[in-house]
């Protein structure tokens, strides 16, 4: 019972390094030059950069949402677009990656192309917008 007890504190400690120099690391990588930074590096700012396209995208797609409910009394159709747009680019990226997914570098190529289609998708809504007009 003792050796469990030590094995588990042991498990926590080993963990609890991992997270801080995981974090550490993390604080210390500077997403613009990224060609000298190390994997994790790379893989951290195409996650970053995948996050500030879903932000990007949140921000057009409630203003559109709230003109549809305005002018339409209804925004299920652009809800129900929006939901099967984020089934397929999710769906899309693992396709299109699966060869990779045994590689450690299969992340960043992941949240790349989630970015690229997350973009795409704003683009899309901002067109849809100004059609509106």
């Amino acid at each position: 019972m003792k050796q469990l007890i030590a094995l588990s504190i042991g498990l926590c400690a080993l963990a609890s390094t991992i997270l801080l120099t995981t974090s550490a690391y993390a604080a210390a990588w500077e997403c613009g030059e990224r060609s000298n930074l190390p994997l994790e590096g790379k893989n951290y700012c195409a996650a970053g950069d995948f996050r500030q396209a879903e932000i990007n995208l949140g921000k057009v797609l409630d203003v559109l949402l709230k003109k549809h409910q305005l002018t339409f009394g209804d925004n299920r159709a652009l809800r129900n677009a929006q939901s099967a747009f984020e089934s397929y680019r999710d769906n899309q990226c693992s396709a299109e990656n699966q060869r990779l997914e045994d590689k450690p570098f299969h992340p960043m190529i992941v949240a790349q192309c989630k970015t690229r289609l997350t973009n795409l998708r704003i683009d899309e809504l901002k067109r849809m917008d100004r059609m509106r007009d």
